[in-house]
């Protein structure tokens, strides 16, 4: 014998269990009256007892109790990364903005003790003698640099530089 055609729906939702009390109460009462309503209501309960999930290990209901705490502890550490990012992004920014700021207004950043009275321009000569620069000047150059005496250094060999690197380009390539 089949169910009744409008109870079908009904019959599904009460084995599921997601019947309202009061709609739970109006089929009980059509299932004291009908043989065939009764034989799909006890086949839906079996066929969803088959797919039904197995009850939780102690494990597992120990790693969903704990699944709220670890996520939010997931997500705060996330948080504090990403601040971590962007304090360092800002610092980078930061000092890119100061470089800039040094590169762009040469004027603006002396360093104490070179003794050099205006800042070097583009449109100024370059200097062809190394004589024109004072003692003074040169010895704070020498000294900020950390290097040897520039007069030792400066027209040692300048012969010898042609005949060390006169390569044809045809070698190297």
């Amino acid at each position: 014998m089949a169910a009744c055609p409008d109870q079908e729906e009904r019959l599904d939702l009460h084995a599921a269990g997601a019947l309202e009390d009061d709609e739970a109460l109006g089929l009980i009462q059509h299932l004291e009256g009908c043989e065939g309503c009764r034989q799909a209501l006890a086949a839906s309960k079996e066929l969803l007892s088959l797919v039904a999930l197995p009850a939780l290990s102690p494990q597992e209901k120990t790693e969903l109790q704990e699944l709220p705490r670890r996520t939010l502890s997931e997500w705060r550490r996330g948080a504090r990364r990403q601040g971590l990012g962007l304090k360092t992004l800002g610092a980078l920014v930061a000092t890119v903005a100061a470089v800039t700021l040094v590169l762009l207004v040469p004027g603006a950043w002396r360093v104490p003790g070179l003794g050099l009275k205006a800042p070097v321009t583009a449109t100024a000569a370059p200097a062809t003698d190394v004589e024109e620069l004072d003692a003074e000047t040169m010895a704070a150059i020498e000294a900020w640099a950390g290097l040897e005496p520039l007069d030792a250094v400066l027209f040692e060999d300048s012969q010898g530089w042609d005949e060390e690197f006169d390569i044809d380009v045809g070698e190297t390539l």
